[in-house]
Protein backbone atom coordinates (compact mmCIF):
# COMPACT_ATOMS: atom_id res chain seq x y z
CA UNK A 1 0.00 0.00 0.00
CA UNK A 2 0.94 3.69 -0.71
CA UNK A 3 1.45 6.45 1.19
CA UNK A 4 -1.39 8.06 -0.46
CA UNK A 5 -3.67 4.55 0.79
CA UNK A 6 -2.83 5.59 4.13
CA UNK A 7 -3.84 8.88 3.79
CA UNK A 8 -7.21 8.11 2.77
CA UNK A 9 -7.58 5.73 5.25
CA UNK A 10 -6.81 8.36 7.91
CA UNK A 11 -8.69 10.78 6.43
CA UNK A 12 -12.00 8.66 5.96
CA UNK A 13 -11.45 7.81 9.51
CA UNK A 14 -11.50 11.02 10.24
CA UNK A 15 -14.92 11.31 8.56
CA UNK A 16 -16.49 8.56 9.97
CA UNK A 17 -15.67 9.74 13.90
CA UNK A 18 -17.25 12.85 12.75
CA UNK A 19 -20.24 11.35 11.59
CA UNK A 20 -20.36 8.87 14.53
CA UNK A 21 -20.10 11.83 16.83
CA UNK A 22 -22.70 13.86 15.04
CA UNK A 23 -25.13 10.58 14.76
CA UNK A 24 -24.97 10.10 18.48
CA UNK A 25 -26.93 13.53 18.96
CA UNK A 26 -30.02 11.93 17.54
CA UNK A 27 -32.15 9.97 19.51
CA UNK A 28 -30.59 5.83 19.33
CA UNK A 29 -33.81 4.25 20.40
CA UNK A 30 -33.46 0.13 20.93
CA UNK A 31 -33.32 -2.74 18.76
CA UNK A 32 -36.87 -3.38 18.95
CA UNK A 33 -37.97 0.32 17.90
CA UNK A 34 -34.89 2.35 16.36
CA UNK A 35 -34.71 5.86 16.92
CA UNK A 36 -34.06 8.34 14.01
CA UNK A 37 -29.92 7.88 15.21
CA UNK A 38 -30.21 4.06 14.84
CA UNK A 39 -28.81 3.69 11.22
CA UNK A 40 -26.30 6.62 11.26
CA UNK A 41 -24.63 5.54 14.40
CA UNK A 42 -24.44 1.76 13.49
CA UNK A 43 -23.17 2.97 10.02
CA UNK A 44 -21.33 5.41 11.06
CA UNK A 45 -19.64 3.30 13.88
CA UNK A 46 -19.22 0.36 11.24
CA UNK A 47 -17.45 2.66 9.08
CA UNK A 48 -15.18 4.02 11.40
CA UNK A 49 -14.46 0.17 12.06
CA UNK A 50 -14.00 -0.22 8.62
CA UNK A 51 -11.23 2.73 7.77
CA UNK A 52 -9.38 1.96 11.18
CA UNK A 53 -8.79 -1.64 10.19
CA UNK A 54 -7.65 -0.21 6.78
CA UNK A 55 -5.30 2.23 8.10
CA UNK A 56 -3.49 -0.82 10.56
CA UNK A 57 -3.46 -3.03 7.23
CA UNK A 58 -1.73 0.15 5.25
CA UNK A 59 0.49 0.74 8.32
CA UNK A 60 1.70 -3.22 9.01
CA UNK A 61 2.33 -3.56 5.42
CA UNK A 62 4.05 -0.43 5.21
CA UNK A 63 6.67 -2.06 7.84
CA UNK A 64 6.32 -5.87 6.13
CA UNK A 65 7.46 -4.18 2.88
CA UNK A 66 10.63 -2.35 4.45
CA UNK A 67 11.04 -5.54 6.14
CA UNK A 68 10.88 -7.70 3.13
CA UNK A 69 13.16 -5.57 0.57
CA UNK A 70 15.51 -5.83 2.70
CA UNK A 71 15.56 -9.51 3.12
CA UNK A 72 14.60 -10.42 -0.22
CA UNK A 73 17.16 -9.66 -3.52
CA UNK A 74 17.86 -11.05 -6.67
CA UNK A 75 20.26 -13.45 -5.31
CA UNK A 76 17.43 -15.41 -3.86
CA UNK A 77 14.96 -14.71 -6.42
CA UNK A 78 17.73 -16.69 -9.12
CA UNK A 79 18.46 -19.15 -7.05
CA UNK A 80 14.44 -19.77 -5.97
CA UNK A 81 13.99 -19.68 -10.06
CA UNK A 82 16.80 -22.03 -10.65
CA UNK A 83 15.44 -24.46 -7.72
CA UNK A 84 12.19 -24.59 -9.27
CA UNK A 85 13.44 -25.72 -12.59
CA UNK A 86 15.67 -28.19 -11.36
CA UNK A 87 12.65 -29.12 -9.32
CA UNK A 88 10.73 -29.78 -12.43
CA UNK A 89 13.28 -31.54 -14.48
CA UNK A 90 14.06 -34.27 -11.07
CA UNK A 91 10.41 -34.53 -10.56
CA UNK A 92 10.12 -37.39 -12.85
CA UNK A 93 12.87 -39.33 -12.22
CA UNK A 94 13.75 -38.73 -8.49
CA UNK A 95 9.85 -39.00 -7.46
CA UNK A 96 7.16 -36.48 -5.84
CA UNK A 97 8.79 -37.51 -2.16
CA UNK A 98 12.37 -37.11 -2.57
CA UNK A 99 11.92 -34.52 -5.24
CA UNK A 100 9.83 -32.16 -3.02
CA UNK A 101 12.23 -32.96 0.38
CA UNK A 102 15.14 -31.82 -1.89
CA UNK A 103 13.24 -28.55 -2.83
CA UNK A 104 12.13 -27.69 0.44
CA UNK A 105 15.45 -28.54 2.49
CA UNK A 106 17.28 -26.09 -0.51
CA UNK A 107 14.26 -23.40 0.67
CA UNK A 108 14.60 -23.73 4.30
CA UNK A 109 18.56 -24.23 4.51
CA UNK A 110 20.45 -22.63 1.65
CA UNK A 111 17.91 -19.41 1.47
CA UNK A 112 16.15 -18.86 5.38
CA UNK A 113 19.31 -20.31 6.72
CA UNK A 114 17.46 -22.31 9.24
CA UNK A 115 19.17 -25.03 11.42
CA UNK A 116 19.78 -28.19 9.90
CA UNK A 117 17.42 -30.12 12.28
CA UNK A 118 14.73 -27.18 11.70
CA UNK A 119 15.73 -27.67 7.81
CA UNK A 120 15.31 -31.56 7.73
CA UNK A 121 12.49 -31.94 10.12
CA UNK A 122 10.52 -29.49 8.16
CA UNK A 123 11.38 -30.61 4.56
CA UNK A 124 10.55 -34.65 5.17
CA UNK A 125 7.17 -33.42 7.41
CA UNK A 126 6.24 -30.99 4.70
CA UNK A 127 7.30 -33.99 1.95
CA UNK A 128 5.20 -36.50 3.54
CA UNK A 129 2.27 -34.80 4.40
CA UNK A 130 1.75 -33.25 0.95
CA UNK A 131 2.21 -36.80 -0.49
CA UNK A 132 -0.27 -38.09 2.04
CA UNK A 133 -2.87 -35.15 1.31
CA UNK A 134 -2.37 -35.47 -2.58
CA UNK A 135 -1.26 -39.18 -2.99
CA UNK A 136 -3.59 -40.87 -0.56
CA UNK A 137 -6.71 -38.24 0.66
CA UNK A 138 -7.45 -36.86 -2.69
CA UNK A 139 -5.83 -39.52 -5.04
CA UNK A 140 -3.93 -37.45 -7.10
CA UNK A 141 -1.31 -39.43 -9.66
CA UNK A 142 1.94 -38.45 -8.44
CA UNK A 143 5.53 -39.07 -9.69
CA UNK A 144 6.59 -42.16 -7.45
CA UNK A 145 9.99 -42.10 -9.14
CA UNK A 146 12.71 -45.24 -9.00
CA UNK A 147 10.43 -46.61 -5.65
CA UNK A 148 7.37 -47.44 -7.79
CA UNK A 149 8.44 -51.06 -7.91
Amino acid sequence: MTGRDRGAAAVLLAFGLIALEEARKLRFGSIARPGPGFFPVVLAAAFSLVCLALLINAIRARDAEAAAGARLGWPKIVATMVALFVYALVLEPLGFVAATFALLLFFFKALERQRWVTALAGSLITAFVTYLVFKVWLNVQLPAGPWSG
